[in-house]
């Protein structure tokens, strides 16, 4: 009896061995899940807040609380969302009420849809929000502060619109070409000069061909293609400027000023070519 009541002993120690063993992996691997969570929170470059089904806060990481300056003493884990929109509201960051914020937020919350939105700050500064719901309730929403970029977005409208004006107003024709010897832009003055049409001159055609389709259309007298195209590949090679006098059926005579010319462009070597009537 002494020696199986022993063994018995034994036997139950090694079960409650195992159980404890199994539940300290669980919980480290817990933990190491949570850890490496956190990171990935911490580390993302746009902000991120979740709620949970009351909307409650649950986590959001340091880029959330940058991004509408809010006082990470006050938004903590437990904060109604409504609180986080009247914080703003008292801090001078969001541009309306608190109700009115959340008016325009819920639906997207009960809607329980993915969602994208944007909202403009009392700064000026425009926010993208990415609402995403969860299966168990609540949602995840990210933000991005697309300030810089939509103002860059304008610049490079008016930048397109600036040059569009100035090709509309050329006294002379104008044609350029890619690096690639692709033609990407050709104005409205240098159809007229040509008495062409737009299909005349399609965009994507190369220097080549356009040369090949001035002479074919009669535009201009016959010329030794190969050798034009030869002298401005070596113009453009040399980083040289040429100016060439072209003869036209009719009676006018046209010169071709710059025949080559090395242009930055975004960082493209381009040729430009410009017709003027004397």
């Amino acid at each position: 009896m002494p020696v199986e009541h022993v063994k018995t002993g034994s036997a139950a120690s090694r079960r409650k061995a195992t159980r404890v063993g199994a539940a300290r992996r669980i919980a480290e691997e817990l933990r190491a899940q949570n850890e490496r969570f956190a990171a990935a929170v911490e580390n993302m470059s746009h902000g991120l807040c979740m709620f949970d089904a009351e909307e409650r806060m649950i986590i959001c990481n340091r880029n959330y609380i940058d991004v509408f300056r809010l006082d990470a003493k006050v938004v903590k884990p437990g904060i109604p969302f409504f609180d986080i929109l009247q914080h703003s509201v008292d801090i001078g960051i969001a541009s309306q009420s608190a109700e009115e914020l959340y008016a325009i937020r819920k639906p997207y919350i009960d809607g329980a849809k993915p969602s994208t939105y944007e909202e403009t700050l009392a700064d000026g500064r425009i926010i993208v929000i990415s609402h995403r719901p969860l299966a168990s309730g609540g949602w995840v929403s990210i933000y991005e502060d697309v300030t810089e970029h939509r103002r860059a977005e304008e610049e490079l409208k008016e930048q397109h619109r600036r040059f569009d004006a100035a090709l509309a107003n050329m006294s002379q024709g104008l044609l350029m070409y890619s690096a690639d010897g692709r033609l990407i832009v050709r104005n409205q003055r240098f159809l007229e000069l040509c008495r062409a049409g737009a299909a005349d001159f399609p965009l994507g055609m190369t220097y080549r061909q356009t040369l090949e389709r001035l002479v074919r259309l009669g535009i201009y007298v016959p010329i030794d293609v190969d050798a034009a195209v030869a002298r401005t590949e070596a113009s453009l090679k040399a980083g040289e400027t040429r100016s060439t006098y072209r003869a036209y059926r009719w009676p006018h005579t046209f010169r071709r000023a710059p025949a080559a010319r090395r242009r930055r462009l975004g960082g493209d070597l381009r040729r430009c070519h410009r017709a003027s009537p004397y």
